[in-house]
């Protein structure tokens, strides 16, 4: 029997996961979108009725946002699959919430690469892990660490650090930028000990996300660029496609971590 999807969030990433259905194994039931997007195509409905009718639920949304569906899908006791894992950081009482669910939560792997390494180290040591993060200066428009420091954008003609930093300061500094630092926190030794370089580069073509990991038998280094989604340059198109690929390994017979 097919599950019921709901997509909370139609803007950039939402509506790439949207245009993925149909998929074996899933019906599109039911949005929650402010903007009202898919009117007339799919039943628009609120967070509440999203959870209650639909058994995983997509999330697409700002992490304020992100944490109040988390807490009515995990209440519901259905799957939430989680892009905005900045969430999980600035909002501890999550992990409280979903310990305590009969559903759970999904992080994909988002704009990042080399996830699956990081959680095999996890299991004999990781000494240091840290994430290089560059984007084009528009991609950090109205950050809210770029409105506190009062940095113009427009000023930034050389490739420079912005910011260094922890994932939890991070999350708080960047919250639409870092979900990517926020997963591989998760992922490794925790948002306190993940450290954080973001950097504005007026020449780059691309979002560049570089994870360098130290543990007891291993080093990992990978890095991956993708183009800015022109729909919303704080993220790319990549993150869409991590979501739909969690949904499918859902229900493949044949599962590679």
């Amino acid at each position: 029997m097919n599950e019921k999807v709901g997509i909370a969030g139609v803007g950039a990433l939402g509506s790439i996961v949207a245009k993925a259905f149909p998929m074996d194994g899933y019906v599109l039931h039911a949005v929650s979108d402010k903007n009202h997007v898919m009117d007339g195509v799919i039943p628009n409905v609120d967070f509440a009725v999203l959870a209650r009718e639909c058994d995983v639920i997509v999330e697409c949304l700002p992490a304020a946002a992100a944490k109040d569906l988390a807490e009515i899908v995990l209440s519901e006791g259905k799957t939430l699959i989680l892009i905005s894992a900045c969430a999980l950081v600035l909002y501890p009482e999550l992990s409280t919430s979903v310990e305590k669910s009969s559903g759970g939560i999904i992080v994909p792997s988002g704009a990042l690469s080399g996830l699956d390494a990081v959680l095999g180290m996890k299991e004999q040591s990781i000494k240091e892990s840290k994430i290089i993060s560059s984007k084009p200066p528009a991609g950090f428009k109205n950050a809210p660490y770029i409105l506190e420091k009062n940095i113009n954008l427009d000023d930034i003609k050389t490739r420079v650090m912005i910011f260094s930093g922890n994932v939890f300061e991070a999350a708080k500094a960047f919250p639409a930028n870092v979900n990517v630092a926020a997963s591989l926190a998760l992922a490794g030794i925790g948002p306190e000990k993940t450290q954080v370089e973001v950097w504005a580069d007026p020449d780059a073509k691309s979002n560049s996300h570089e994870i360098i990991v130290t543990g007891a038998g291993s080093i990992v280094r990978s890095k991956i660029e993708n183009v800015p989604d022109p729909a919303n340059p704080k993220s790319s198109q990549q993150a869409a496609y991590s979501i739909i690929a969690a949904l499918k390994k859902r229900k493949s017979n044949l599962t590679i971590y």
